[in-house]
């Protein structure tokens, strides 16, 4: 996630399409330009993961009130909850995970649009995702790679139709294993890491910063990193409903509001600049509440303009139908992401 250091005009006036409507600069808005005309209403679904700690940071640091976006929050479990809403219009964003429930959605029809990216997976030293084996096991030899799970117990998250279940397949297939080779357990990762604990299973797919809690509470080690698996897997993306896509300024400031939070995260835990302050954000609005374990963790891989691999995302699909979780033919995924929003935020907040 190298990119050139982030620089706001501090002195140029800001010229947006919708001219009508008002900003005045702002000294607490870091430089950016804050909107002074009406605000627009956004609910805005969450799943108050560890892997939003970026939106934290833009919430509570008040970006999306500067960009003139009022953000009412809305809870879920997971990314799939949020697809009939969206499709509704009874929310207008939300973190949206590429599995196959949202590719079953295109398939029917729902107009969802991805527009930026939400979480992605780097090179092969990227352990954000991790297939992790309990400890014991690890240390006494019996597994040392993942041709060692033959036979074994592996927990693989929400069950099918989830990207751990497509990392977990390409991962097997490289030892020349299937999942017929081993006996699937489906829960979350906090359950997955008492399980392993317990020596219930053997096996997990975790994400951090978990993937550090285990490390540091000697539950497992990483037999796998993610990104040594798929480099460049697109894991999760930011998703608008149809008719908050057609609002074109709304939906770019909400993007400026995003992307800087992104970049405020990316600053704070890759380059260290002002980690301590965001870390005493996401420990009071995230369940992570360890400062040492932020401070430690793989940090998320998010693009700063906001571009999703859409290459990825169609070969994701693909695999999907393959394992029969898809309905229907593949869908048409170029119809359904659209980069303009995030285009439009680099042009005022810059390119990094």
């Amino acid at each position: 996630m190298t990119r050139r250091p982030w620089q706001i005009p501090v002195i140029a006036c800001l010229i947006i399409a919708c001219g009508a409507l008002g900003w005045i600069s702002s000294a607490t808005a870091q430089g950016v330009q804050t909107w002074t005309g009406p605000k627009t209403p956004v609910k805005l679904g969450v799943t108050g993961r560890p892997d939003s700690a970026f939106l934290m940071l833009a919430l509570h640091r008040g970006y999306f009130d500067q960009h003139g976006i009022a953000i009412e929050t809305v809870t879920g479990g997971s990314g799939n909850e949020f697809v009939a809403p969206l499709a509704q219009d009874r929310i207008q964003a939300a973190s949206g995970s590429l599995n196959a429930a949202l590719f079953n959605a295109l398939n029917r029809g729902v107009d969802i649009r991805i527009v930026a990216d939400f979480a992605h997976l780097g090179g092969e030293s990227d352990g954000l995702a991790s297939i992790m084996a309990r400890a014991d096991l690890v240390d006494a030899g019996a597994i040392r790679s993942p041709a060692d799970l033959k036979g074994r117990e592996i927990s693989l998250g929400f069950g099918r139709g989830h990207y751990s279940y497509l990392m977990a397949r390409t991962m097997l297939a490289k030892a020349n294993l299937t999942f017929s080779d081993v006996t699937l357990r489906n829960m979350s990762t906090p359950d997955s890491l008492a399980a392993m604990s317990n020596r219930v299973i053997d096996a997990s797919f975790v994400i951090e910063p978990l993937v550090t809690a285990a490390l540091r509470q000697n539950i497992a080690r990483i037999l796998v990193k993610g990104g040594a698996v798929e480099p460049g897997a697109q894991l999760a993306v930011l998703v608008f409903s149809p008719e908050f896509a057609k609002q074109s300024d709304a939906a770019g400031r909400f993007l400026m509001a995003y992307l800087r939070g992104a970049r405020d995260y990316h600053d704070a835990f890759v380059t260290g600049k002002d980690q301590d302050a965001a870390i005493a954000i996401l420990t009071k609005a995230l369940p992570v509440r360890d400062p040492a374990i932020w401070k430690i963790a793989m940090p998320q891989q998010i693009d700063l303009n906001g571009r999703v691999n859409v290459t990825d995302i169609k070969r994701q699909a693909v695999a999907y139908k393959e394992l029969g979780d898809v309905s229907g033919p593949v869908p048409d995924i170029d119809k359904y992401v659209d980069h303009r929003f995030a285009e439009d935020a680099v042009k005022v907040i810059g390119v990094r």
